[in-house]
C-alpha cells in the first residue's frame, strides 16, 4: 500500500508541476459547431467553448490538440445527442478530483456544494480545508485510485476530473472533463471560472470576477513598459537528476515575458516540456541572470537545495544572486494562484526588477533564501 501511495503522490506532483509548464496546440483552429449551435467567444481560454442554441446551452471541452481534440460535450438540461452528455444544472452537489479546481468554487461562494475531493491532505483553500475537518467533505481517493463506492454513496450530480489516466473509463457516470492546465495564458486558466459559473447558475458573477482578474493582470503587465532592459531567465524543474523547462508557448514563459524577463526558450514551441541534461543546464544557466525552479520543499531553500544538490549549478550567479523558487509546499501555487495571476506577475517582476519595486512581499515566487 505504501508503494501505491508514493506513486500516487508522485503522479500528482508531476501533474501539478507540468501544469505550470504545459504548452498546447490548436489554438487557432475553428470552433467545433454543429446543428445550429453558436459559440460565445472566450477572451483567452482555448480549451473550452460555451455554446448556445436558442435557450439551450452546452459546454465543449478540448484536449491538448485544441478544437481538433474534443474530450467532452455537455448539454445543459436538454436531450443529449451523439457524443453529448446531459448535465442537469444548476449543480448543487459535486466532487472535485483535482484540488486545482477548488478556488473556482470558493471564489463564487460555492464551497458548500463540494462534498468530495481527492488528496484532501493537499487542500490549501482554508474554506474547503475547514469543511474537510468538519467532515462535510470526504476523501474520494484510495491507494489504488478513485473509490467508486464512496463516489456512489456521496451521490454527486457531477464529478470534475482531468480527462486522462483512467484508461478511458471516467470515475463516475456524470463526469465533466476539466483541462484548464493546458491553457498557455495565465488569464486563459483564470477564465475557466466561467465554466463553473455556467454549470452552477452563477454566469454573471463568474464573468464579473474574471473581468476583475483580467483588469488587475493587464495593469501589472503594462508596468513593464517602464522597466529597464529585460534580464535573461531560465526556469525549470528537476526529477531524479533530469531537468525540464517549459517551451516558449507555455504558461510560465508567458508569465516571465509579461513580468519583464527574457526567457531563454522564448522562441521555442512544443507540446511538452524541453528535456535538458545537467550539462545543458550548466551551459544555459551560466548565460542567464536568473535561474528559477519549481519544487515542493518544507525546509529552507538554498541555492544548493534549489538545484538538487549539484554544486556547479548552485555556484552560478544565476542561482546565487538571481535564484528564485516557486514552492508548492509553501503556498497554493496549484490552486488559488490560478485566480491571482497578477500576484504571480508582481512576484516575478520584483525579482527581475527589484529597483522598480518597493515594499512588495512575495506570495508565490520567492528569491532564494527568503
Amino acid at each position: 500500500m505504501m508503494g501505491s501511495l508514493v506513486r500516487s503522490w508522485h503522479v500528482w506532483t508531476v501533474l501539478a508541476v507540468s501544469s505550470l509548464f504545459m504548452a498546447c496546440s490548436g489554438s487557432d483552429a475553428q470552433p467545433v459547431l454543429s446543428a445550429g449551435w453558436s459559440s460565445i467567444p472566450n477572451q483567452y481560454a482555448r480549451h473550452f467553448q460555451i455554446q448556445i442554441r436558442g435557450s439551450g446551452r452546452r459546454l465543449v471541452v478540448f484536449g491538448q490538440g485544441g478544437p481538433a481534440d474534443t474530450v467532452g460535450i455537455y448539454v445543459l438540461n436538454g436531450a443529449p445527442q451523439g457524443r453529448e452528455a446531459r448535465i442537469d444544472t444548476p449543480l448543487t452537489r459535486v466532487v472535485v478530483v483535482s484540488t486545482t479546481h477548488l478556488p473556482f468554487f470558493t471564489a463564487l461562494g460555492l464551497g458548500s456544494i463540494v462534498v468530495g475531493v481527492a488528496h484532501v491532505d493537499q487542500v490549501r483553500d482554508p474554506n474547503i480545508a475547514e469543511r474537510v475537518r468538519q467532515g462535510s467533505i470526504s476523501e474520494i481517493l484510495r491507494a489504488d485510485g478513485v473509490d467508486r463506492e464512496r463516489l456512489t454513496a456521496l451521490a454527486p450530480q457531477a464529478v470534475f476530473d482531468y480527462p486522462f489516466g483512467r484508461g478511458g473509463q471516467p470515475p463516475y457516470n456524470s463526469t465533466i472533463a476539466i483541462t484548464e492546465y493546458l491553457e498557455e495564458h495565465p488569464l486563459g486558466r483564470a477564465e475557466w471560472i466561467r465554466v463553473i459559473g455556467l454549470l452552477t447558475g452563477e454566469e454573471v458573477r463568474a464573468d464579473s470576477l474574471f473581468k476583475a482578474v483580467e483588469h488587475r493582470y493587464l495593469f501589472v503587465r503594462d508596468l513593464r513598459a517602464h522597466l529597464s532592459e529585460a534580464p535573461t531567465v531560465l526556469f525549470g524543474s528537476h526529477w531524479e537528476q533530469s531537468w525540464f523547462a517549459p517551451p516558449g508557448n507555455s504558461y510560465m514563459a508567458t508569465l516571465i515575458a509579461d513580468a519583464g524577463g527574457r526567457y531563454v526558450f522564448a522562441d521555442s514551441s512544443a507540446q511538452g516540456n524541453i528535456s535538458l541534461s545537467l550539462e545543458e543546464m550548466l551551459v544555459k544557466a551560466s548565460a542567464c541572470e536568473h535561474l528559477g525552479v519549481m519544487l515542493a520543499s518544507t525546509g529552507r531553500v538554498t541555492p544548493l537545495t534549489m538545484v538538487g544538490g549539484d554544486p556547479r549549478l548552485a555556484g552560478l550567479d544565476a542561482a546565487k544572486k538571481g535564484g528564485f523558487v516557486g514552492n508548492s509546499a509553501r503556498n497554493d501555487l496549484f490552486g488559488k494562484a490560478l485566480l491571482e495571476p497578477e500576484v504571480l506577475l508582481q512576484d516575478l517582476r520584483c525579482i527581475f526588477h527589484p529597483n522598480a519595486c518597493s515594499g512588495h512581499k512575495p506570495v508565490y515566487f520567492f528569491p532564494v533564501g527568503q
